[in-house]
């Protein structure tokens, strides 16, 4: 062999089978940077219909995560396909740099706390720190290959943006949506400002479980002594206490017990009384809810209160005593029953959680410190009939990860519940990925409170609004807001700490209720939620290369209730639709027990180290591989499964520009459907996966992508078609008909699996595609390039149906048989052996001869019976002499004079390659 591998086609390429991409991938980055390879994007597909992703924008506050890549290439994933789908894509990324974490990093840098800096200096600090993290973000999601217009990002704290925003914020003033109200929010002591629904993360926490009796002063028809008994598991609530709730269609009763006659709801006696360590004894009284009304209790360790009975729909049977304690300041339900009651809002809680100064009993305790004072002069008073605890789902602040309470305070909100049928309606005409996102969008939308837009603190947009100088009242006017959106454009936000009322007030402006002249500011900032909501507005409509609404937005599963939800309620309330088409949404990553990662735990993956150790393209590969709609898991086990799947890959790609090393598609190509069954059977079956493939890049089910182009290129091209054609890309004359023609299938093939392979392994396709030879006109970059051109074959079903449903059945059954063979030492590969079949095979003389190719034996021959057993084949070592040259055993080795080791079509290749054809 050693002599006339000189006279083979052997693979030649210099696209090298050690991939070495964490060093070759920057490489492409300066390249692409150098070339402008987004803005010759752009330029390229200018005039098509345009596909607009709309980022929603990651918190500028750190270095990227596996979450945050995860969401970032399934992204670029996106809008790669619809690229090479001749759409213009269009991809603006965006960073949300106002909230609470950004000013408690910019905090602990300077080592003072928020009552110890100016406003102004500490929102230079703040504003720092999001440049800072903008520029690290933006290189890492960069080496992931992220492509987009990273140098012209939207930026939440650009003045533009915020004067935007604004925009948006007057057109809901003028549509009425807006108003201030002293109500009960979450509120984070540790944190000091209120929160939104969508800035809640619920948690498991253990709380007190109490039973407390309240005396009944003037009983009316109920015997004497009766004691109400209600349930509560935040004691810290009852110094604001100032009624009890009872439900008007429940049946209540007293019942006398150890501890007097007490009234509870007849359906919660039972199990209410075993927790207080009671008996049931005899029943006193029954009556319905509503004859309970007006009844007066005293409050259970201040005598002076007195505690009326009142009507609440939301009082059920399903926990307590059906009686609930009731604190206006401290609960939205207690909050509405109080306001038809006209009762006073106690709130006696200040910003850092702590009772103000006058508070019975716990004046200037931490809230939580609190529980254990209350508790031990309930027993004191005797009004403490069960005490325990309960572990339950409870309110936690997302930012500092601590528990929240309830509390009433002034804030200003938006009134979901005027548009919450739009927005209910909204939402029918979007496409949701997975289906029901609309059915849950829905139902977050039914459930929403108004939504809290105020924030006390200092990093943030501040709420245009104004209070007279002299009466006090707010000013809120949405032509005001539009005057002071116009400021900040200018000048920043900023600018709101640094001038005076007056520079933001139109001319003339004056109190509409006392005539003053003179203001002050608002100081709370907006919720976050309102910055990221508003990028619709201040990014769709604005920017000159987009369009309202997007075609699609994705985000985690966590948005519907976050920036899905500010997104539409937004839309609906200043455009009467939601800005976007479509909604898709990815899950968690998991590390590989299916944990949520946690430094704790210490079982985070940090995803630039994966990337460091294997190169951005397989941690994509892991993105494109994974069902993205369910949680995925991600560990050094799994990632090494990859980086074996990506090699097959690699080296599949590295086989087929080796095998056109000599072809120019241009002079060479063969005219198409090919000649040769097998050629064509590649190609029918190529193209049916180009079809699924496309398919399920439509639906964006990457993994569907991904398993079936490993499963092509191991079975179908690595395991069956490379490996049959080698002998004829190898051994024929280099203008051999068939070789032309099989080199033909090789191009398309590699032409066809780059491009649609681009989106997912961004930079190996790009290596590749420059090592593959090119027509005359085709994109210098694949990622200029666009859906393969594919005429298919017209009579494709048929031939794969003769693949299979007879040969390739045929071929799994012999190779099994040669296997034994092989096994026996009989033979030492396929080429040494011959087959058999027995009548009744099926297989016309033009199957047979094509069969041999495909088990790559000497010979198929058919016997005139039937053979025995089952299989209806035999196998045997054949005693041919094996050619020097091409390997195979065939009869006429020996037999052309010269060459005494040679087959007939070697020698007569050499003969054409001796005389100068080649």
């Amino acid at each position: 062999m050693a002599e006339y591998r000189e006279t083979l086609n052997l693979p030649k390429t210099a696209f090298p089978m050690k991939a070495d991409l964490p060093l070759r991938e920057p490489v492409w980055l300066e390249r692409w940077a150098a070339m402008d390879l987004y803005g010759r994007q752009r330029r390229r597909f200018e005039g098509r219909p345009k596909f607009i992703l709309h980022d929603g924008p990651p918190y500028a506050n750190g270095d990227i995560h596996l979450g945050t890549a995860l969401n970032k290439v399934v992204k670029d994933i996106i809008n790669r396909f619809h690229t090479l789908a001749g759409e213009n894509v269009v991809f603006v990324p965006g960073w949300d740099t106002h909230g609470l974490p950004i000013e408690m990093r910019a905090l602990r840098q300077l080592g003072v706390d928020q009552h110890q800096i100016d406003p102004l200096t500490l929102r230079r600090e703040c504003a720092g720190v999001a440049r800072h993290y903008i520029g690290v973000m933006t290189e890492e999601f960069r080496r992931l290959g992220v492509f987009g217009d990273w140098e012209h990002p939207y930026v939440t704290m650009d003045p533009a943006y915020e004067a935007a925003e604004l925009g948006v914020f007057a057109d809901m003033v003028e549509r009425g949506l807006i108003y201030r109200d002293l109500k009960p929010v979450y509120w984070c002591p540790h944190c000091e400002t209120a929160l939104a629904e969508g800035e809640i993360e619920y948690q498991d926490h253990r709380s007190d479980s109490i039973y407390v009796a309240f005396d009944l002063i003037r009983p009316a028809s109920l015997p004497a002594g009766t004691r109400a008994v209600i349930w509560t598991t935040t004691p810290w609530t009852l110094p604001a206490n100032v009624a009890i709730a009872v439900h008007p269609d429940l049946e209540y009763v007293v019942v006398e017990t150890a501890a007097g006659p007490l009234l509870l709801a007849r359906d919660r006696l039972v199990p209410a009384l075993a927790a207080m360590g009671l008996t049931d004894g005899q029943e006193l009284a029954a009556v319905r809810g509503r004859a309970l009304e007006g009844l007066v209790a005293r409050h259970p360790y201040l005598p002076e209160r007195e505690v009326p009975l009142i009507l609440g729909e939301h009082v059920s049977a399903e926990s307590g005593t059906g009686l609930v304690h009731t604190a206006p300041g401290h609960g939205l339900e207690d909050w509405e029953a109080g306001r038809h009651y006209r009762l006073p809002v106690l709130q006696p809680i200040d910003d850092r959680g702590r009772f103000e100064a006058g508070t019975p009993l716990v004046e200037g305790m931490f809230y939580a410190d609190a529980n254990p004072v209350v508790l031990e002069r309930l027993r004191q008073t005797g009004s403490l009939l069960g005490a325990g605890s309960l572990v339950h789902q409870y309110p936690f602040c997302w930012r500092c990860h601590n528990p929240v309470i309830y509390r009433a305070t002034s804030q200003w909100f938006l009134s979901v519940d005027r548009i919450r049928e739009e927005l209910v309606e909204s939402t029918y005409p979007v496409q949701w990925h997975p289906e029901w996102g609309g059915e849950r969008m829905r139902q977050m939308v039914r459930d929403r409170d108004d939504w809290c837009l105020s924030r006390q603190r200092v990093w943030g947009l501040p709420i245009p609004a104004f209070y007279c100088g002299q009466c006090g009242q707010p000013l809120l006017d949405a032509a005001v807001i539009r005057y002071v959106a116009a400021r900040i454009g200018e000048e920043g936000s900023d600018s709101w700490w640094e001038k005076p009322a007056d520079h933001f007030l139109p001319p003339g402006t004056t109190c509409p209720a006392c005539g003053h002249r003179e203001f002050r500011q608002e100081r709370d900032v907006f919720d976050v939620w309102m910055d990221s909501g508003s990028s619709h507005a201040a990014v769709l409509a604005r920017h000159p290369d987009l369009e309202w609404p997007a075609d699609l937005v994705l985000e985690g599963a966590d948005q519907y209730r976050g920036w899905f939800n500010s997104l539409l309620t937004t839309g609906v309330a200043t455009r009467d639709r939601a800005p976007y088409k479509a909604v898709l949404t990815h899950g968690w990553t998991l590390d590989g027990e299916g944990r949520p990662m946690h430094k704790s735990l210490g079982n985070v993956i940090d995803p630039m180290e994966l990337v460091d150790r294997y190169g951005a393209d397989v941690l994509r590969l892991w993105v494109a591989s994974s069902d993205y709609t369910t949680d995925v898991r991600v560990s050094p086990a799994l990632m090494e499964q990859l980086a074996e799947a990506y090699r097959k890959i690699r080296n599949t790609w590295r086989f087929l520009l080796g095998n056109l090393a000599d072809f120019d598609p241009d002079r060479d190509t063969v005219p198409l459907p090919p000649r040769d069954a097998l050629n064509r059977w590649m190609l029918a079956r190529f193209g049916a996966w180009l079809e699924e493939a496309r398919d399920a890049y439509g639906r964006y089910e990457f993994h569907a992508v991904i398993h079936s182009l490993l499963r092509l290129v191991t079975v179908d091209l690595s395991n069956f078609y490379l490996d049959v054609s080698k002998d004829r890309l190898y051994t024929l004359y280099r203008e051999d008909p068939l070789r032309r023609e099989t080199q033909t299938v090789l191009w398309v093939l590699a032409d066809a699996l780059l491009r649609v392979a681009a989106p997912v392994l961004v930079f190996t396709a790009e290596e590749a595609w420059r090592e593959l030879p090119h027509r005359a006109g085709d994109p210098e970059s694949v990622h200029l390039a666009t859906w393969p051109e594919w005429a298919g074959d017209p009579e494709a079903a048929a031939v794969l149906a003769r693949f299979d449903e007879r040969l390739l059945p045929w071929r799994e059954r012999i190779l099994k048989g040669l296997e034994q063979l092989r096994a026996q030492k009989r033979i030492g590969n396929s080429l040494q052996a011959g087959v058999r079949l027995g009548e009744g095979s099926g297989l016309s003389a033009e199957d047979r001869a094509l069969l041999k190719d495909l088990l790559m034996v000497a010979e198929v021959e058919e016997e005139p019976a039937a053979l025995a057993g089952e299989e209806g084949f035999r196998v045997y070592p054949v005693d041919y002499p094996r050619c020097a040259r091409c390997w195979r055993y065939v009869e006429d080795v020996g037999s052309h004079p010269g060459h005494p080791d040679l087959c007939g079509r070697c020698v007569e290749v050499l003969d054409r390659q001796t005389a100068g054809e080649g």
